[in-house]
């Protein structure tokens, strides 16, 4: 009796753990983390301007020992960026709309992740990552933007590697402006 009572509370709590972990699939999981992002329309990596003085870090933390400062005027390498979503953004679907590979209703909730630029981002919808214009109104309301900040890591001159999280800093980002 104790056993099957045993197994039945263990039986129990697995289903109960696979519903809950099914409706984490309904949300991204946060902080989402893009390595490699770069989020704007025509950003690129390469040499850079740096345009205000600047404390770069060891690590992509703001509690990292400063690994070196830049001077403005400098230049640095561009070496890669990693955007971190703290909070996702939100927008409604108006119509019944092709999203990616999937059919998302009315009434449904996509979550706006990296932004990309020229109104497209890395959108979460059930469980899937896709990229989407969500600035159509006709299909979409925004109820939120999402909350993020985007770490570069550079390479200055002498060869030093660290991290900023004040990308604007920096100039020669754009490869479609600059």
């Amino acid at each position: 009796m104790k056993a099957k009572l045993f197994f039945g509370i263990i039986l129990a709590m697995t289903a109960l753990g696979s519903a809950v972990s099914g409706q984490s699939k309904s949300k991204p999981t946060i902080p989402f983390v893009d390595k490699g992002a770069c989020p704007f329309e025509c950003c690129t990596y390469r040499e850079w301007t740096v345009d205000k003085a600047t404390a770069v870090r060891s690590a992509m933390r703001d509690s990292s020992p400063i690994a070196f400062r830049l001077k403005q005027g400098e230049r640095v390498k561009g070496v890669t960026g990693v955007v971190v979503t703290s909070r996702p953004g939100e927008v409604r679907v108006l119509k019944r709309t092709k999203i990616g590979r999937f059919t998302a209703n009315k009434g449904d909730t996509l979550y706006l992740l990296t932004y990309i630029g020229e109104g497209f981002h890395k959108v979460w919808y059930r469980g899937n990552m896709t990229e989407e214009e969500t600035y159509d109104p006709a299909k979409f309301r925004e109820i939120s933007q999402p909350i993020s900040e985007w770490w570069v890591k550079v390479r200055n001159s002498r060869g030093q590697i660290g991290w900023s999280r004040e990308p604007d800093n920096f100039g020669n980002k754009d490869q479609c402006g600059n």
